[in-house]
């Protein structure tokens, strides 16, 4: 095997696993500060990339600003489904967990169901943000690639200082620990709640946007956005930021090395759950969470 092509392999699974990590990215803010887990993180990928498409051809807007816009709306999916979630749920009783992360899976259907009466049955395949390639040595690397990843590194580098240096973000954390006593201190759990929704959906609508000129949208892929965002966040564990960062990229990386074998488009599907099998047998918190003592 030449160095370019492994090369060209690893600048691949970078891009793709980009794409998983921020996916991740949201799945790991949502249970760090509610202990929810968001199974309607996948829809919206689904409906940031329908937006966004809709946005460009009816508008004629930048895809630049074509993407903002279409990930400021896609946000109020997020809000929608914590007010849907915790309808009848208090400070002091919150709901119970199994009830939320059902309500969030049926939750995911309704929206994959609003999506096909609007959309439509057919993919649909996004423009380009950049159109264009350039070469690192022998591989080639699509610029689109490079926004992957680049919005990756802006939104970890932003959550990260958000969570560490901000009132609000201090409130995520504190609501993780205990509910009620944060209730108790002022904190409006509720308000928290809310906010973290809206950002997971803002994450999400990224990750289907840029991946959306790549790869077709269609309103039954949400399945699949929401299966590898699971993964990244399971592999790399509720590290804040770094985990699903972590475990998307490792994910997105493993899986283009696997294509290089015969039978790889197999492999790429059963490797990583063997993988995350055995990463939720001995070592359940994740790759790079710290063991509960």
């Amino acid at each position: 095997m030449r160095v370019d092509q492994i090369l060209q392999v690893l600048l691949t699974g970078l891009s793709q696993g980009a794409i998983y990590a921020l996916l991740g990215l949201g799945f790991s803010l949502v249970s760090m500060a509610t202990r929810v887990l968001n199974l309607a993180q996948g829809a919206t990928a689904v409906w940031g990339g329908f937006l966004f498409i809709t946005i460009v051809s009816m508008l004629g807007l930048p895809p630049l600003l074509a993407m903002l816009l279409a990930i400021l709306a896609t946000s109020i999916l997020g809000l929608m489904t914590e007010r849907l979630v915790n309808i009848r749920s208090k400070p002091w009783r919150p709901i119970s967990l199994d009830v939320a992360v059902l309500s969030t899976l049926a939750l995911s259907v309704v929206f994959e169901g609003a999506a096909f009466l609007i959309w439509g049955p057919d993919p649909q395949r996004g423009p380009a943000i950049q159109r264009g390639v350039f070469r690192i040595f022998d591989a080639v690397v699509v610029w689109q690639s490079v926004w992957m990843f680049g919005a990756l590194v802006i939104f970890s580098v932003a959550l990260h200082l958000f969570l560490r240096h901000t009132w609000m973000g201090q409130a995520m954390r504190a609501c993780a620990q205990n509910t009620l006593a944060a209730h108790l201190l002022g904190i409006n759990v509720r308000r928290v709640g809310l906010v973290t929704f809206g950002i997971a959906g803002m994450l999400g609508a990224t990750a289907g946007i840029l991946v959306s000129p790549v790869t077709w949208i269609d309103y039954q892929i949400g399945g699949y956005f929401m299966l590898q965002g699971v993964l990244a966040f399971l592999l790399g564990g509720e590290e804040e930021v770094a985990g699903p960062v972590v475990g998307g990229l490792l994910l997105g990386i493993v899986e283009n090395v696997l294509l290089l074998f015969p039978g790889g488009g197999l492999l790429k599907q059963v490797v990583p759950m063997l993988f995350l099998i055995a990463v939720l047998l001995w070592r359940p918190q994740g790759l790079l969470a710290k063991r509960a003592t």
